[in-house]
Order: structure tokens, then C-alpha cells, then sequence
């Protein structure tokens, strides 16, 4: 059994090498930010075209922005409708009746609960749902190394196989802002406190949450890291003989073939994202003001706040490892400061003695569901989880500090600037 020294040394956590200062791109690190040229990937020579000028990489990191920013928008719209979908619309207590296309069938799908009104099951919270869907997602394009191509569905030598903004937006952004650490820890607070709901506080049930939103979201991890072998066993069987193959097909031409898609390859890894994102937008914004649906003034406006709280998570993942390494600080960090945002939005939103108008009540909801939710992430905390235990799979102690310590401080948190809103104010 490994011991404590050498878990600790070999920690790294994948996003934290994404700061603009140490990378050239996603993954290729470098100990020396302030050289005028950076050290490509080695191809078996020490030619000065395996450096790449260093204004490049501020070019590939407003790219990074931009898939960021871009797959935000995509994960708040799934998270969002499918909260919708397995049980936020069966909510009886619902202030605003969502009538859209949606309803008719999310009517009769009650899955999950709010815990605010007289359905039991709380346990079953409201974006269960996209937590395990986006934890799968990320299983999925993580898979067993990291020595694997990301995209499964694809053979290694697909150019988007190279496109790293992509990579960096289907992990940190897609799943990131899919899963929800942030609402999930708000609405057990909400049903621990008991203040403003049908049954009053729910203390088991709550906790039954916690560890049952953890250990599904890791099992749906591991479940999507087994869905990628599969794919690769079809597409790219080579890679189960030698998990060293990219060396030549992959790594040595990643940085030189990055910034140079073409014709379809292009279309497929940055307009198409770019123009299914606006027309989201563009459609929020007629479903509030031309067909009156209130709820989509939420979601357009949670568009405008979540990209914001998705790259901050991600500048804040460069800390990981750096204060001790085998605790991911940095998504830590994230996960802590969105818990406070969105729980005390929570006391706001339910306190009825605060009197709050329309735009600010709809402008605070899209704060929790977009900011703090996209600042908050389930799919990378698991992923750290299962790594953390992987490296010592005979006693993952620190996987279970690291997990538990975090929902607790979460916890405490949350109900720090939940209770005396919603008690006293």
C-alpha cells in the first residue's frame, strides 16, 4: 500500500494547470511563465520549432474564455430543465406557474423535491438529477488516464482530439455548471432549518442527502469512466496495449495543430457552439418578454452571471495541490463561497417579510442558479474524490476528509447565513 508521502506527491489535479501564467494550453505546464518561448512538447529534437512564442498563449486563453463562457450557458440550460423535469414543476407551493412546453409532461414526473412543500423525500433533492448526469459526462471525458484521448467517440487522430479549449470547456464548463454543489447544499440547509416549509425541519432527511447526492454522483463518475472504455475499445483498441501511444500521434503535434482547425473540424468545435449558445440566449430572452413566461427572465439572466462564476472556479483550480497537495483548495474554495451566495439568496427569496421587488427577486434567483452555480461544481469535486482514492485504494481517508469536510463546512455555512435571515430579519 502506497504510503501518505508519495499519495501526496503524486496528487495533480488536471485543471489546475490551466492558469494563463504556467500553461501554453490546457495540460502542458511550465515551470518558468516569464521565458519569451515555451517548451512544446517533446518530438525528438531540441529544435526551436518546438517553442512557441509566448503571445500565443494569451491567444489560446481568450479561446479558453470563450469555451468557457460558451458551455456555461449550455450546462445552466440542461441543469435548469432538468431540475424542471424530475420535480421542480410538481411543486404545489410554486409562486409562479411555468406553462410551457415543458410542463404538460414534467407534470407527471415527480422525482425529486423541493423539501419546502408537503412532499416527503427531500433526500431526493432538486438537481440530483444533473448531478448524475453531469458527473457521468465527466467520467466520460476524463476515462481511466489521462494518457487517453478525451472525446471516446472519436479515433485519437481526430483533430478535435487536439482542440484543448474544447476539452477545457466539456470538463470544466459543461460539467462544472451541469452539477450544482452550491443549490444542492442550499436546499439542505433549507430542510434542516425547517423555517418556511410545509414540514418543517428535516434533519435526517438532509442528511440522507448529503450522502446519497455524494456517493450517487461517484458512482455515475465511475459509470461514465467505464461508458469511455467501452467507446475506446471500438474506436481506439491500441490504447489498452500501450497507454503511451499519443506520444507520437497526439502530444507532438498538440500545440501546432490547436490554433490551426479548419472547414468542418472549426465549425464543429467553435462557431456551431457559438451560434446553439446565442440562439439559447436569444430565446430566453423571447420567451420573457414576448410569450410572458417569467421564468425565462431567470434564465437569460442567468446566462449573463454564470459564465463569471465558471471562470473564476477555474482561475480558483490553479490553487489545488499548492497549500497542501493532495487537497484541492482551490474547488474547495469555489464550492464554500457559492454554498454562503446561494443559501443566503435562499433566506431572501423565502423570507416573506422582506419586501423585495420583481427584477430583484428574479435578478437574485439568476444569481444563485447562475453564478453560484456555476461557481460550485459536483462533477470536479468527485472526480478529485475518485482520484484521491485511486492513488490509495486499500484506505482513501483523505477522499473521505476531503468529501465530508467539505459538505460539513458547506453545511455550517449555509445555515450561518440561512437561519438568521429567515428567523430573525
Amino acid at each position: 500500500m502506497a504510503n501518505d508521502d508519495n499519495e501526496d506527491e503524486a496528487y495533480q489535479n488536471p485543471e489546475s494547470s490551466s492558469d494563463p501564467t504556467e500553461t501554453g494550453h490546457c495540460g502542458s505546464s511550465t515551470n518558468n511563465p516569464n521565458k519569451d518561448l515555451i517548451d512544446a512538447p517533446a518530438s525528438g529534437d531540441d529544435s526551436s520549432s518546438n517553442k512557441i512564442p509566448i503571445h500565443h498563449i494569451h491567444k489560446w486563453n481568450w479561446l479558453h474564455i470563450f469555451y468557457l463562457s460558451t458551455f456555461s450557458i449550455f450546462g445552466i440550460t440542461i441543469r435548469a430543465f432538468m431540475g424542471r423535469f424530475f420535480g421542480g414543476d410538481c411543486d404545489a407551493d410554486a409562486t409562479v406557474p411555468i406553462n410551457d412546453w415543458l410542463t404538460p409532461i414534467s407534470r407527471h414526473v415527480c422525482v425529486t423535491t423541493s423539501g419546502r412543500t408537503d412532499q416527503y423525500g427531500g433526500a431526493l433533492f432538486i438537481d440530483l438529477p444533473a448531478n448524475m448526469f453531469g458527473s457521468l459526462i465527466m467520467g466520460f471525458v476524463t476515462g481511466h488516464s489521462t494518457d487517453w484521448p478525451v472525446l471516446a467517440v472519436l479515433k485519437h487522430d481526430h483533430p478535435l482530439q487536439n482542440e484543448d479549449g474544447l476539452h477545457l470547456g466539456l470538463k470544466t464548463a459543461l460539467c462544472g455548471t451541469i452539477t450544482t454543489f452550491s443549490s444542492w447544499n442550499a436546499q439542505m440547509v433549507l430542510m434542516m432549518d425547517g423555517t418556511g416549509t410545509v414540514l418543517g425541519s428535516q434533519v435526517i432527511a438532509a442528511l440522507f442527502g448529503y450522502v446519497l447526492g455524494l456517493q450517487v454522483s461517484i458512482s455515475c463518475f465511475r459509470a461514465g469512466r467505464t461508458l469511455a472504455a467501452w467507446f475506446h475499445l471500438k474506436n481506439n483498441p491500441h490504447i489498452f496495449d500501450s497507454v503511451r501511444f499519443i506520444a507520437e500521434d497526439h502530444t507532438s503535434v498538440r500545440m501546432a495543430e490547436t490554433t490551426q482547425l479548419k472547414g468542418t473540424h472549426l465549425w464543429n468545435a467553435r462557431i456551431l457552439p457559438s451560434i446553439l449558445a446565442s440562439a439559447l440566449f436569444i430565446l430566453f430572452v423571447l420567451g420573457d418578454f414576448y410569450w410572458g413566461i417569467e421564468y425565462y427572465r431567470q434564465l437569460w439572466i442567468s446566462c449573463l452571471f454564470g459564465p463569471f462564476g465558471t471562470i473564476i472556479r477555474w482561475k480558483l483550480s490553479t490553487f489545488n495541490g499548492k497549500m497542501n497537495q493532495w487537497i484541492p483548495i482551490g474547488t474547495f474554495i469555489s464550492n464554500f463561497v457559492a454554498s454562503a451566495i446561494s443559501a443566503f439568496i435562499s433566506a431572501i427569496v423565502i423570507s416573506s417579510t422582506l419586501n423585495t421587488s420583481f427584477w430583484t427577486l428574479h435578478s437574485l434567483k439568476a444569481i444563485s442558479l447562475g453564478f453560484a452555480g456555476c461557481l460550485s461544481t459536483v462533477s470536479s469535486m468527485v472526480k478529485e474524490v475518485v482520484e484521491i482514492t485511486d492513488k490509495n485504494p486499500h484506505f482513501d481517508k483523505k477522499a473521505f476528509m476531503y468529501s465530508y469536510g467539505t459538505m460539513i463546512s458547506c453545511c455550517l455555512i449555509g445555515l450561518l447565513f440561512y437561519s438568521p435571515v429567515v428567523r430573525f430579519v
